[in-house]
C-alpha cells in the first residue's frame, strides 16, 4: 500500500468524505463551508465578500 503523499503537502490527512473532505477556497479553513452554487468559501469569506458576488442583506 501507498503512502498518501497530501498529508506531506498540507500537513492535513486527505478525507475523502464529510467536512474534512471540503475546505474554503480563499483562506483554506475547513469550517463551515458555503457550497451552495458551488462557492466553497467559509462563512467568514463569503461575509466579506457577498456584495461583491451580487448578495443582498434584506431585512
Amino acid at each position: 500500500m501507498g503512502r498518501d503523499r497530501s498529508y506531506e503537502v498540507t500537513g492535513r490527512k486527505k478525507h475523502n468524505f464529510g467536512k474534512g473532505s471540503r475546505w474554503c477556497k480563499r483562506c483554506g479553513d475547513y469550517n463551515a463551508v458555503i457550497q451552495k452554487y458551488n462557492l466553497s468559501l467559509c462563512r467568514r469569506c463569503f461575509r466579506e465578500v457577498a456584495i461583491s458576488l451580487g448578495f443582498r442583506k434584506y431585512g
